[in-house]
């Protein structure tokens, strides 16, 4: 008879078990779910701030190109991944047209001597550095284009000029220079 007993009160203690670690669970993932939702929600007010800035940007109707942030500088510190900025274009022909876009450290810039790093160096912190985008007479980017730096540990302290340059065909559209200044973690 004991050890039926002992068998009984072993698997009352397997079952409390069992549930309290279902319970767990259970909460665990709700817990999991809500704090992705409200990331996701900031993210999304994040990017209607940032559309809403280029729509600002855009009020003149020959505008070509607008970023945000609009003083075109920008601030990232060391070892900081996936920041950067947005740009939209507008097609100002009379017809559709597919332009092309590239992120590129200024040419211009002696990036090897004021920095201590090769201008390709610089360029692969750029995660999408081109693109393209077809527009209709008059339209822009439904969308911005998002270029997205990840500035490495140990990066240099300095300001870096980067071109956005938007082509029509082999022809320059429009050119725009952002500047990133590194800032020390």
């Amino acid at each position: 008879m004991r050890g039926k007993s002992a068998a009984i009160e072993m698997s009352i203690g397997t079952i409390v078990i069992v549930v309290l670690s279902m319970s767990m669970l259970i909460m665990g993932m709700i817990l999991i779910k809500n704090i992705f939702s409200g990331t996701s929600g900031a993210v999304d007010s994040i990017n209607k701030g940032v559309i809403n800035e280029i729509n600002e940007l855009f009020t003149d109707k020959n505008s070509k190109l607008a970023v945000a942030p609009s003083t075109r500088k920008i601030e990232i510190e060391q070892g900081t991944l996936n920041q950067g900025f947005a740009f939209s274009v507008r097609n100002v022909n009379n017809e559709e047209k597919r332009f092309s876009y590239g992120v590129s450290v200024d040419p211009d810039f002696s990036i090897q001597s004021k920095c201590g790093i090769s201008t390709r160096e610089a360029d692969d912190w750029v995660l999408v550095p081109s693109g393209s985008v077809n527009l209709g007479h008059g339209a822009k980017s439904e969308l911005p284009e998002l270029v997205t730096i990840s500035v490495p540990v140990g990066a240099p302290l300095c300001t870096i000029p980067f071109v956005v340059s938007i082509k029509d065909g082999a022809t320059t559209y429009v050119e725009t220079k952002v500047e990133l200044t590194i800032l020390a973690e």
